[in-house]
């Protein structure tokens, strides 16, 4: 475990977002343990609230390789990080943050930078040393990604890009992880997480997929009125998804004709 505990201390007088959550009133210190902690919780629970104010905390880096300290985007997530002190038992800065929108903007500019350098290459002299800077790109996104990220889907792209760059000892957010993938695919995300697990890495991942709940051993919180320990079967998603699977045409009339 690298990060193994989170403590809060709220704010003398704030009512506003980020310190309005109801599950806030009684959190004051949250014990991770396991190595993927996994966030439950409806639409505006606060999930991705919590796990970027924790991302902020640290100053963790985005995909990309950005920073969240100059970001304006993450203002009211600083707010709540200074609120929170996070215990270590090895502190790192490898990993990163994840959301579901930086994964599009990144891989819209790696495909940017690729279809540049081939257009530079394009037009100029095959032994000329000005093709260096281009070939060096080209080689650095095969090497790290041992695939054309130009010729993979959208669900492709992104297994292609987690399985280059999980690695060990590293601490990963996850804010909705799934969105991109089918569910076979994220099956396949799931094994990716284990093998990172198996060498040292940690996980908190904020979703809604009741396949990546189903992680063996993870440490299941749902946010709501309070944020406090839940059972897979227990997870409202969940529960609703079956009764759903079991009839779903049901649902569906009594949804249009009610």
């Amino acid at each position: 475990m690298l990060l193994n505990k989170i403590q809060y201390t709220p704010p003398l007088q704030a009512t506003s977002y980020p310190f309005n959550l109801p599950w806030q009133a009684h959190f004051r210190e949250l014990k991770l343990t396991q190595p993927v902690t996994i966030l439950t919780g409806d639409n505006g629970s606060g999930k991705s609230t919590l796990l970027n104010a924790i991302a902020a905390n640290y100053n963790a880096i985005l995909m990309s390789g950005a920073s969240l300290e100059d970001d304006p985007e993450y203002d009211t997530s600083r707010a709540l990080a200074h609120q929170l002190k996070l215990t270590w038992t090895y502190r790192t800065k490898s990993g990163f943050l994840f959301r579901a929108d930086d994964f599009i903007s990144f891989i819209r500019a790696t495909r940017g930078r690729i279809k540049y350098a081939q257009a530079q290459l394009e037009h100029l002299a095959p032994k000329s040393l000005e093709r260096l800077p281009y070939l060096n790109t080209l080689a650095e996104v095969h090497h790290l990604y041992k695939v054309d990220l130009d010729t993979l889907s959208h669900g492709q792209a992104f297994l292609a890009l987690f399985r280059a760059r999980l690695h060990a000892n590293a601490l990963y957010l996850l804010d909705e992880p799934e969105s991109p993938l089918t569910p076979e695919n994220q099956l396949s995300l799931l094994a990716l997480i284990h093998e990172a697990v198996t060498s040292g890495a940690q996980f908190i991942i904020s979703t809604h997929s009741p396949i990546l709940m189903a992680y063996p051993d993870a440490q299941l919180l749902a946010l709501g009125d309070m944020l406090a320990p839940i059972q897979y079967d227990q997870i409202e998603h969940i529960t609703f998804l079956r009764s759903f699977l079991n009839d779903p045409q049901r649902f569906v009339y009594h949804l249009l004709h009610d």
